[in-house]
């Protein structure tokens, strides 16, 4: 008995002491853009000048984490993003795209000092949305998915400090419904992204 007395209190203990080390993060983002442009193409020696069409999008995102110890964390993204293009020669002709994503995650630091953690977030992707024309034709989209990227933190003090992260390596298997069930689109995707737009910085704060 005083064995099992003793194990029991050993474990609590422990099991306070992760608890005690333990610690909450909430960060987030906004983003705007819009994009137009031009394109140049050379037909029988000519250069041909065209029109991009132009796009408007919204982005807004939050993630909130728990460290379950000095190294390892869960925690979730959510985002939701929406986006408007329009026909460059006619601007009653448009297409919009909305969609949610939830992404759970497991975050490991392989550094974890004072002022840097430097680590690979592991995410389970899951979004659902709709897109849409001017003529009200609609199609329902769903996606599921899993993605690796890295992670950085830098510290200010015990309760502010910077994020960024860059590059992604991911899978996404996206489906498209119409809303009347006469078509359906299924995409599967392996993708590798190291450009600039897998570039991102937050500002995080810790309770």
């Amino acid at each position: 008995m005083k064995l099992k007395n003793l194990l029991l209190t050993a474990v609590a203990v422990l099991s306070f002491g992760s608890v005690a080390n333990a610690q909450l993060y909430l960060t987030g983002n906004i983003g705007l853009k819009n994009s137009t442009g031009k394109n140049e193409t050379k037909v029988l020696g000519k250069t041909v000048t065209t029109d991009d069409d132009p796009k408007n999008s919204f982005n807004i995102g939050a993630e909130v984490g728990y460290y379950l110890s000095s190294n390892a964390a869960v925690g979730a993204d959510i985002s939701y993003g929406f986006s408007k293009t329009k026909n460059a020669n006619d601007k009653n002709y448009w297409t919009s795209n909305n969609m949610f994503y939830f992404d759970p995650y497991f975050r490991y630091d392989f550094v974890s000092t004072d002022k840097v953690s430097f680590g690979l977030k592991a995410r389970l992707l899951l979004g659902f949305g709709k897109t849409k024309n001017q003529d009200t034709y609609s199609y329902k989209n769903s996606a599921i998915g899993f993605g690796i990227l890295p992670v950085l933190n830098y510290k200010f003090n015990s309760n502010w400090s910077a994020g960024m992260s860059f590059g992604n390596l991911y899978y996404n298997h996206f489906i498209s419904k119409s809303k009347g069930g006469d078509s359906k689109d299924i995409s599967n995707n392996w993708n590798l992204d190291l450009s600039l737009q897998s570039l991102t910085f937050s500002v995080v704060y810790t309770f």
